[in-house]
C-alpha cells in the first residue's frame, strides 16, 4: 500500500507575537573529566528556539542562568553563554507542489553553553532554567494568554548510577514540523546517547515557570509545576487520542488535531544494565495549520460480501485535486478505468483484485495509493431465536451460511427497550 506523505521538517512559525517569542527549548550537559578530589566536569547547554516572526528580544540578548540543584536546594547559579551565534532556517514551501495554503516557514535557534565542577553525590543534580515568554495562544493549554516555561535535565548520582558517568541523550535536531489539520504525520523525535545508553520515550508534562522573567535568578528552591492542560490534552496526550509516540525510536505519529498551537513535551529514559539511571526532556510548540496535501488514500483492504459491484471513493478530504484516475484491477473489463472521483465498479466474478487511484493537483502534484479488493458475495447472516417468555432462557442459534470460505468469528450484542413488566 503506497502513500504519499509529506512532511515539513521545521519548527514553530509566524505567530503573531509581542515579548512572547520563545518556541521551545532543550537543556543537556556532557560530562568531560573529574574534577579535583571527588568531582565531576560538566558542559551544561540550553537549545533555545525564538519565533522569527516575533517582536520579542532577539536571542543575541537573551540572559540565560542555569540552577543547578541538590534535590530542591539551589546548589549553583550557573551563567550560560551564547555559543556560534543564531542560526536561522527558513523553508519556502513553494517549492512542495502537494501542500496548498502553508504560510512562511521560520525560526532561530541558540546554543548557551558554560562549564560546571560539581561534587559527586549519591542523588545527583537537577538542573532547570526559567524564562516567561512562551509565544501566544497556545490551543492545548488553558488559563493565562501567555505562559512561561522551566528546561530541566537530570544528573544521575551514585544512588542510580554507581560506576562511571553520564552524558544526557541529546533530540536529533529534525526539529518539528508544519502538519496539517486532520492530516496523517510522522515526527522524528528520536535522539542519539553518548555512552549508549538505552533510550525509551514517552509523552510528559512540560513545565511552567515559576518566575515571570527571563532575566530572573533561580529560585532558592526547586518547583516542577506542569502546566494546565486543557481537556481533552493532557501531558501525555498533548496532540489528543489520534496521535501517539513509539516509547522505542520516539517517532510520533497519528491524525493531526485541528489548527493551533500545541506544547509537546517528550521524555526519555536512559538505561544502562537494564536499570533506569535518568531523565532528558524536550520541550517544544507544534504549528498545526488549515493547510491541505493533495494525496490519495485508500483503506488497506475493500471487502464486498453483498455483490459483485463495489464503490470506491477517495478518502482524503483534499479540496485542490484537480483530476483522478481509477484502476479496479480488472484489465480485461471495459469498465476498467475511470476519472470521476467516485465511481462503482461491476467485478466480472469473484477473486481478489488490486485497485489504484492516483490524483494530480494544480501545481503537478501527484498521489498514488492502492487497495486489495476482496470480492465474495454469497455471504448470508441469519439468526433464530427461540423463546419468548420474560424471566425464562432463550436460545439464539446462527443459521448464518457462505458461499465462498467460512465464518471466522460471532459477536451477539444484546439490546433492550422492554418495560420492567
Amino acid at each position: 500500500m503506497r502513500k504519499l506523505l509529506l512532511v515539513l521538517v521545521i519548527l514553530l512559525t509566524g505567530l503573531p507575537a509581542l515579548s512572547r517569542h520563545i518556541a521551545g527549548g532543550e537543556m543537556y550537559y556532557e560530562w568531560l573529566s573529574p574534577g579535583v578530589g571527588n568531582t565531576s566536569m560538566y558542559r551544561v547547554t540550553l537549545r533555545l528556539f525564538r519565533d522569527c516572526q516575533s517582536s520579542g528580544p532577539q536571542l543575541e540578548n537573551e540572559v540565560v542562568t542555569a540552577g543547578i540543584y541538590e534535590g530542591t536546594n539551589l546548589r549553583i547559579s550557573l551563567t550560560l553563554r551564547l555559543d556560534g551565534g543564531v542560526r536561522t532556517i527558513q523553508l519556502n514551501t513553494g517549492t512542495f507542489p502537494c501542500l496548498t495554503g502553508a504560510p512562511m516557514v521560520c525560526y532561530e535557534v541558540a546554543l548557551y553553553t558554560n562549564v560546571v565542577e560539581l561534587p559527586n553525590n549519591e542523588q545527583g543534580y537537577t538542573i532547570s532554567r526559567n524564562g516567561c515568554c512562551r509565544v501566544d495562544g497556545i490551543t492545548n493549554i488553558g488559563g493565562a494568554r501567555s505562559v512561561g516555561s522551566n528546561y530541566v535535565t537530570k544528573i544521575p548520582g551514585t544512588g542510580s548510577l554507581a560506576l562511571g558517568h553520564n552524558s544526557s541523550p541529546q533530540f536529533l535536531l529534525k526539529d518539528t514540523a508544519l502538519v496539517c489539520t486532520r492530516k496523517n504525520f510522522v515526527l522524528d523525535f528520536g535522539a542519539t546517547d553518548p555512552d549508549s545508553d538505552s533510550l525509551t520515550y514517552v509523552f510528559c508534562d512540560a513545565y511552567g515557570a515559576n518566575s515571570g522573567s527571563n532575566n530572573a535568578q533561580p529560585p532558592n528552591n526547586l518547583t516542577l509545576s506542569s502546566l494546565n492542560y486543557s481537556t481533552p490534552f493532557s501531558g501525555m496526550s498533548p496532540l489528543g487520542p489520534n496521535v501517539g509516540i513509539n516509547q522505542a525510536t520516539g517517532i510520533i505519529s497519528g491524525v493531526a488535531p485541528d489548527a493551533g498551537h500545541y506544547v509537546v513535551n517528550v521524555c526519555i529514559v536512559e538505561w544502562r544494565g537494564g536499570k533506569p539511571i535518568s531523565e532528558h526532556r524536550k520541550d517544544f510548540i507544534l504549528q498545526v495549520q488549515d493547510c491541505d496535501l493533495i494525496e490519495a488514500d485508500l483503506p488497506e483492504k475493500t471487502i464486498q460480501c453483498d455483490t459483485l459491484a463495489v464503490f470506491f471513493s477517495n478518502q482524503s478530504l483534499a479540496s485542490g485535486i484537480t483530476s483522478y484516475k481509477w484502476n479496479f484491477g480488472e484489465p480485461n473489463s471495459a469498465s476498467n478505468l475511470s476519472t470521476s472521483a467516485t465511481a462503482w465498479h461491476q467485478y466480472a466474478d469473484t477473486g481478489r483484485y488490486m485497485a489504484y487511484l492516483e490524483v494530480t493537483g494544480p501545481r503537478g502534484c501527484v498521489g498514488l495509493d492502492s487497495t486489495l479488493v476482496l470480492v465474495y458475495p454469497g455471504f448470508f447472516p441469519k439468526m433464530e431465536v427461540i423463546g419468548s417468555c420474560v424471566q425464562k432462557p432463550y436460545q439464539f442459534n446462527d443459521l448464518s451460511t457462505t458461499k465462498y470460505g467460512s465464518i471466522s468469528s460471532r459477536c451477539l450484542l444484546y439490546t433492550s427497550d422492554a418495560a420492567d413488566d
